[in-house]
């Protein structure tokens, strides 16, 4: 397949703030992966909705300073923006709480999502968003209208239970790449495959849900892709992180940019790694960066 230039990459679920104490940094797992997708210099388009309130407005005028369009951003009358409220412990981990009945949870389908779907090359989408019956529904729809393109579920699992574990399973059927971390593969696997190692774990994965591909990211102990003929696994990158607050969004950035270019699974996870390490280092899960400051970032370091 001819490689473009540009390609069009899609976030849908939720956009929100993260709030730290009086600060606070724009959010929501397949936002910033359509941001990160942009910086790398992609078309990013995040299909949310926020309230018509004073969060609302700023993270239109946020994503007008990042150069995302945002006429995908749908405004509801009624239910709130969504927010988050972070606390890192001293590694820079975060804990999250998020507010419940918000706009991102009504997700209404807007006949242009046809024509958005068609022309893209990649879609993210989570769990979070599809909480709410109204959202899921719009996700679904969107995920079922074309089948060449990359599908990538972000497992992005806060804990279980009976209807997570259907929407999960759904989603999985949907998607085409799975990305989940040490914990939500925990999670995952003792609540299906509980006897499965890791490898064995994200084979039973691809050959289950037929993926084209499965990435695990183990932190600071690097990360894992696998395809139904390939796995790889490569050490993480010491550093100092500030705050890994939206480093996976940024591995799947990565790894979505290099797979549509045709790379190999080792250049794959080295790029992908690279760039989470490299928002690791930097406040807020979306900081402005471009795709010669990872190039630049690999030579100071030494990681070539």
């Amino acid at each position: 397949k001819m490689h473009k230039n540009k390609y069009t990459i899609i976030g849908i679920g939720e956009i929100l703030w993260d709030i730290y104490g009086e600060t606070k940094y724009l959010g929501g797992a397949p936002a910033n992966f359509a941001i990160h997708c942009h910086n790398l210099g992609d078309d990013g388009f995040i299909v949310s909705r926020v309230g018509a309130d004073s969060h609302g407005d700023e993270i239109k005028i946020a994503l007008k300073q990042k150069k995302l369009n945002n006429q995908f951003i749908q405004t509801d009358k009624i239910k709130p923006t969504g927010s988050v409220s972070v606390t890192l412990d001293e590694a820079g981990k975060p804990s999250f709480d998020c507010t419940k009945d918000v706009a991102f949870d009504y997700l209404e389908f807007d006949p242009r999502l046809i024509n958005l779907a068609g022309n893209a090359d990649a879609v993210l989408f989570g769990t979070l968003a599809q909480r709410n019956k109204t959202s899921r529904q719009t996700i679904h729809q969107f995920l079922s209208m074309e089948n060449n393109l990359l599908k990538i579920y972000d497992i992005n699992l806060r804990g279980w239970n009976k209807d997570i574990e259907k929407i999960v399973a759904r989603s999985l059927k949907l998607a085409n790449v799975v990305k989940l971390n040490d914990n939500e593969l925990n999670i995952l696997r003792s609540n299906t495959q509980p006897q499965l190692d890791d490898r064995s774990f994200l084979n039973f994965l691809i050959q289950n849900y037929q993926l084209k591909l499965a990435a695990l990211t183990l932190g600071e102990n690097g990360s894992v892709i696998a395809t139904p003929s390939d796995i790889v696994q490569m050490d993480g990158l010491k550093i100092n992180a500030v705050d890994t607050t939206g480093c996976g969004d940024a591995f799947a950035a990565g790894l979505v940019y290099q797979y549509l270019r045709g790379k190999s699974l080792e250049d794959i996870l080295i790029f992908s790694n690279r760039l989470g390490a490299y928002v690791a280092q930097l406040a807020g899960a979306t900081p402005s960066y471009s795709l010669k400051d990872i190039t630049n970032f690999e030579i100071i370091h030494n990681l070539s």
